[in-house]
């Protein structure tokens, strides 16, 4: 009996799978176009938020001018630290930034330059839910080494 019943189950799962890929077939949906999380942008285009997590707009303040756009950006959600960590080690490298170190211990740190701006991105779990803040500020370029101090 536990033989019949193993194979009922196989062919079960076997036309359960079948019906779904026919499904996603009438839909017109691409294997890529399911695997691209659903991203927003916020102050700076040029960094992907996942749609996940919410903006705590109480703790984000931003800054701009006709040439400069810098603050921090706070949001929450119900998403894991490391597959948040993942998302922005992969997309923002496809957005133009570099990443430049990733730290993690109790919280997880990642940093990214492009152009003349710094990303620091800091996520911390916290007891429901993880907390993501996103800081963008500009690089100032070092015109000449202070005095008594050797050039890099």
């Amino acid at each position: 009996m536990p033989k019949k019943l193993t194979i009922a189950f196989l062919l079960l799962l076997f036309a359960s799978v079948l019906f779904a890929c026919a499904t996603a077939k009438k839909e017109g949906t691409s294997p890529s176009q399911e695997l691209r999380p659903r991203t927003s942008t916020y102050d700076f285009d040029d960094v992907r938020i996942p749609s996940e997590m919410k903006i705590d707009k109480e703790s984000s303040f931003v800054y701009s001018t006709s040439h400069l756009k810098v603050g921090l950006l706070a949001f929450t959600g119900r998403v894991t630290p490391d597959s948040l960590a993942a998302f922005f080690q992969t997309n923002m490298p496809r957005d133009g930034w570099r990443p430049i170190t990733t730290l993690k211990f109790r919280q997880s740190m990642l940093v990214f330059f492009k152009d003349d701006r710094a990303c620091m991105i800091t996520i911390r779990e916290k007891l429901i839910y993880t907390l993501l803040e996103v800081w963008v500020g500009p690089i100032e370029q070092a015109s000449s080494p202070v005095k008594g101090t050797a050039p890099r």
